[in-house]
Protein backbone atom coordinates (compact mmCIF):
# COMPACT_ATOMS: atom_id res chain seq x y z
CA UNK A 1 0.00 0.00 0.00
CA UNK A 2 3.03 2.14 0.47
CA UNK A 3 3.85 2.58 -3.20
CA UNK A 4 0.34 3.18 -3.90
CA UNK A 5 0.16 5.81 -1.73
CA UNK A 6 3.60 7.26 -2.81
CA UNK A 7 2.29 7.49 -6.06
CA UNK A 8 -0.64 9.10 -5.00
CA UNK A 9 1.41 11.71 -3.25
CA UNK A 10 4.11 12.30 -6.60
CA UNK A 11 1.44 12.55 -9.02
CA UNK A 12 -0.96 14.58 -6.86
CA UNK A 13 1.75 17.23 -6.72
CA UNK A 14 2.33 16.99 -10.87
CA UNK A 15 -0.89 17.12 -11.29
CA UNK A 16 -1.28 13.81 -12.90
CA UNK A 17 -4.66 11.97 -12.70
CA UNK A 18 -4.82 9.24 -9.83
CA UNK A 19 -8.26 8.02 -9.99
CA UNK A 20 -7.00 4.58 -11.15
CA UNK A 21 -4.68 4.27 -8.17
CA UNK A 22 -7.19 5.63 -5.36
CA UNK A 23 -9.27 2.72 -6.62
CA UNK A 24 -7.19 0.32 -5.35
CA UNK A 25 -7.15 1.64 -1.82
CA UNK A 26 -10.68 2.53 -1.45
CA UNK A 27 -11.93 0.07 0.59
CA UNK A 28 -7.85 -0.50 2.79
CA UNK A 29 -8.36 -0.89 6.38
CA UNK A 30 -5.90 1.96 7.53
CA UNK A 31 -5.16 -0.01 10.98
CA UNK A 32 -1.88 -1.53 10.00
CA UNK A 33 -0.06 1.23 8.01
CA UNK A 34 -1.17 3.71 10.72
CA UNK A 35 0.46 1.70 13.50
CA UNK A 36 3.56 1.24 11.01
CA UNK A 37 3.32 5.12 10.58
CA UNK A 38 3.57 5.46 14.40
CA UNK A 39 6.23 3.26 14.83
CA UNK A 40 8.13 5.31 12.69
CA UNK A 41 7.01 8.68 13.85
CA UNK A 42 8.51 7.79 17.44
CA UNK A 43 11.56 6.76 16.20
CA UNK A 44 11.40 9.81 13.69
CA UNK A 45 10.78 11.79 16.78
CA UNK A 46 14.01 11.13 18.80
CA UNK A 47 16.06 12.40 15.98
CA UNK A 48 13.93 15.57 14.94
CA UNK A 49 12.83 17.03 18.42
CA UNK A 50 9.38 18.13 19.41
CA UNK A 51 8.81 20.74 17.31
CA UNK A 52 9.64 18.95 14.26
CA UNK A 53 7.39 15.97 15.31
CA UNK A 54 4.60 18.30 16.14
CA UNK A 55 3.24 18.65 11.99
CA UNK A 56 4.41 14.62 11.56
CA UNK A 57 1.94 13.89 14.76
CA UNK A 58 -0.59 16.60 13.54
CA UNK A 59 -0.87 14.35 10.22
CA UNK A 60 -0.76 11.27 11.87
CA UNK A 61 -3.87 12.35 14.21
CA UNK A 62 -5.97 13.70 10.85
CA UNK A 63 -4.66 10.05 9.40
CA UNK A 64 -6.47 8.32 12.61
CA UNK A 65 -9.12 10.68 13.59
CA UNK A 66 -9.72 12.58 10.67
CA UNK A 67 -12.42 12.10 8.01
CA UNK A 68 -10.67 12.10 5.53
CA UNK A 69 -10.93 10.36 1.90
CA UNK A 70 -8.92 7.17 0.63
CA UNK A 71 -6.92 9.67 -1.22
CA UNK A 72 -6.16 12.24 1.42
CA UNK A 73 -5.67 9.79 3.69
CA UNK A 74 -2.75 8.10 1.10
CA UNK A 75 -1.52 11.26 0.38
CA UNK A 76 -1.31 11.97 4.45
CA UNK A 77 -0.21 8.37 5.16
CA UNK A 78 2.69 9.21 1.76
CA UNK A 79 3.96 12.40 3.51
CA UNK A 80 4.31 11.04 7.21
CA UNK A 81 6.66 8.37 5.52
CA UNK A 82 8.49 10.51 3.39
CA UNK A 83 9.07 13.07 6.15
CA UNK A 84 10.32 10.14 8.90
CA UNK A 85 12.01 8.00 7.27
CA UNK A 86 15.77 8.93 6.66
CA UNK A 87 16.14 7.95 2.94
CA UNK A 88 15.39 11.12 0.47
CA UNK A 89 15.15 12.06 -2.68
CA UNK A 90 17.34 14.98 -1.88
CA UNK A 91 19.51 13.98 1.02
CA UNK A 92 20.31 16.78 3.30
CA UNK A 93 23.60 14.94 4.93
CA UNK A 94 25.05 15.75 0.62
CA UNK A 95 23.02 18.60 -0.31
CA UNK A 96 22.40 20.44 2.79
CA UNK A 97 19.74 23.22 3.41
CA UNK A 98 19.00 21.98 -0.02
CA UNK A 99 18.17 18.65 0.98
CA UNK A 100 15.30 20.51 3.27
CA UNK A 101 13.43 21.50 -0.24
CA UNK A 102 12.01 18.20 -0.76
CA UNK A 103 10.69 17.85 2.82
CA UNK A 104 9.38 21.23 2.58
CA UNK A 105 7.18 20.45 -0.41
CA UNK A 106 5.77 17.46 0.65
CA UNK A 107 4.86 19.02 3.97
CA UNK A 108 3.40 22.07 2.29
CA UNK A 109 1.22 19.79 -0.16
CA UNK A 110 -0.22 17.40 2.75
CA UNK A 111 -1.02 20.39 4.86
CA UNK A 112 -2.60 22.18 2.18
CA UNK A 113 -4.55 19.08 1.81
CA UNK A 114 -5.25 18.53 5.48
CA UNK A 115 -5.32 21.50 7.57
CA UNK A 116 -8.73 21.87 8.16
CA UNK A 117 -9.20 18.52 9.84
CA UNK A 118 -6.96 19.93 12.43
CA UNK A 119 -9.28 20.45 15.34
CA UNK A 120 -9.00 21.89 18.96
CA UNK A 121 -9.46 18.18 20.05
CA UNK A 122 -6.60 16.97 17.04
CA UNK A 123 -4.08 19.65 18.40
CA UNK A 124 -5.13 18.23 22.34
CA UNK A 125 -4.16 14.83 21.28
CA UNK A 126 -0.67 16.04 19.39
CA UNK A 127 0.57 18.59 22.61
CA UNK A 128 -0.59 15.46 24.71
CA UNK A 129 1.70 13.15 23.25
CA UNK A 130 4.48 15.62 22.52
CA UNK A 131 4.35 16.41 26.69
CA UNK A 132 4.64 12.56 26.77
CA UNK A 133 7.43 12.34 24.88
CA UNK A 134 9.31 15.35 25.87
CA UNK A 135 7.88 16.48 28.92
CA UNK A 136 5.46 19.27 29.39
CA UNK A 137 6.47 22.92 27.31
CA UNK A 138 7.10 25.24 29.41
CA UNK A 139 7.08 28.88 28.32
CA UNK A 140 8.45 31.73 30.39
CA UNK A 141 7.47 35.16 29.08
CA UNK A 142 8.66 38.98 30.32
CA UNK A 143 6.08 40.80 31.47
CA UNK A 144 5.43 43.60 29.49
Amino acid sequence: MLTICLLILIYSMLKKPVASLVAKIKDADWKRPARNAWNKILEYSKRAGREATRIVLRFYYALTDGDLSPKDKALVYAGIIYIVVPHDLLPKKTLGLLGLVDDAAVISWVWKKVSGCMTPAVEQKVNDTLNDWFGYDVRVTKPE
